[in-house]
């Protein structure tokens, strides 16, 4: 009995970790009808000259200090990974999002992760604990309504203009070809 009960806790605590159960093999669909919700409204941006900002926008602080602003990413496409320092499915995206990184990051693209946990020092856990060298920013948990998640890993492609262009609910290593492809074609795009 003792031993049905540790099972059911543990398998209870690895679900809350994630805020997702265990991720479906089939490979995920982009979402139109979201992405064009997500890209209403949009605004000039002050701070950086020419840059219009989407509902997809965002300025949170740096694991490493500072700040995160997407505007600085004006007109390059970026991958945004939403995650928490304990979900074993974030933890298995991360490595490969760092391989995105290592990468495309030299042919144009930005790859942020966003930790949706207040502070820092879980970010940089997560950071020293799996090799990551992708800007990390904290505080996401609002933000990560704005894009209405439903648990971590999120992982978004934004195309040049930062609009939603594909999303992937949690991580599933079959999805590794579907990022690449979609990197690849929204890094092709004029």
């Amino acid at each position: 009995m003792k031993r049905a009960i540790l099972s059911i806790a543990a398998a209870l605590f690895v679900l809350a970790a994630c805020g997702k159960k265990e991720q479906p093999a089939a490979e995920p669909q982009p979402q139109a009808a979201e992405a064009s919700q997500a890209q209403a409204a949009p605004v000039k941006n002050a701070e950086n000259a020419g840059y219009v900002q989407k509902d997809t926008y965002f300025k949170l602080p740096a694991s490493a200090g500072g700040e995160i602003d997407l505007a600085s990413y004006a007109g390059k496409p970026a991958i945004v990974m939403f995650f928490t320092e304990t979900c074993p499915y974030c933890r298995k995206a991360a490595p490969f999002i760092q391989k995105i990184y290592s990468t495309y990051s030299p042919k144009g693209l930005g790859v942020i992760g966003i930790l949706v946990q207040d502070t820092a020092q879980p970010a940089l856990n997560f950071a020293a604990d799996l090799g990551i060298k992708f800007p990390i920013a904290y505080k996401g948990k609002e933000l990560s309504r704005k894009y209405r998640t439903q648990g971590v890993p999120y992982i978004y492609l934004l195309n040049k203009q930062h609009e939603i262009y594909d999303v992937w609910e949690g991580y599933d290593p079959q999805y590794d070809e579907s990022i690449k492809k979609a990197v690849e074609t929204v890094l092709a795009k004029k």
